[in-house]
């Protein structure tokens, strides 16, 4: 059955046409032509709204696509000013620290050096006290090398000054004489300006 079912349907597509059937135009009345007139009119609006809609949405695509873009821009701007300010958060953090730094240094080597004019002082204290021959004198020279104050003991001619005055009726008369011509010397002393 399958193979006879094929051969009619070829026999079906060779078979020649004689005649080709030509039937006339039907003619459309009146209200039909007013009607088609009118409907082919509502298809042109349609499409030239629809064309005017897509060239809308195109119109505002593009409007968005360049907000979007000045958007990244102003992001972008955002970023490399936040970037900037933090990096000068970082620079006056780091200048504060320098600050910080630099008082530190200056007020361990203003202790330093204080504790070290101290220690210099009690050592020369201690050679003071010991050329007093008796002990009244010890007691009158410890009395007047404790009552020494900040300033005096930080500035080295006061304490020079405040030394040799101390000093000065205990020691022989060739040490007086030592250390006057010392303080000769040092007034006549000039210092060159250059």
């Amino acid at each position: 059955m399958g193979i006879y079912k094929m051969a009619v349907e070829e026999d079906m597509f060779n078979k020649e046409v004689d005649n080709v059937v030509k039937k006339p135009k039907r003619k459309l009345t009146e209200k039909q032509l007013a009607n088609l007139a009118l409907g082919r009119e509502k298809m042109r609006l349609k499409r030239e709204l629809a064309k005017k809609n897509k060239e809308q949405k195109d119109n505002l695509k593009q409007v968005k696509t360049s907000d979007k873009v000045a958007k990244e821009g102003q992001k972008e701007k955002k970023k490399a000013h936040k970037v900037k300010r933090r990096t000068m958060k970082e620079i006056n953090a780091e200048k504060e620290q320098a600050i910080l730094d630099r008082l530190q240094k200056e007020e361990t080597d203003k202790t330093s050096k204080r504790s070290a004019r101290m220690d210099l002082y009690t050592s020369l204290k201690v050679k003071c006290l010991e050329k007093a021959k008796s002990i009244q004198e010890y007691t009158d020279i410890k009395g007047a090398l404790d009552g020494i104050d900040e300033d005096t003991l930080h500035c080295d001619d006061k304490l020079k000054a405040y030394a040799m005055k101390v000093m000065k009726p205990y020691m022989t008369k060739k040490e007086n004489l030592k250390m006057e011509t010392e303080e000769i010397q040092e007034e006549d002393y000039v210092p060159e300006n250059k």
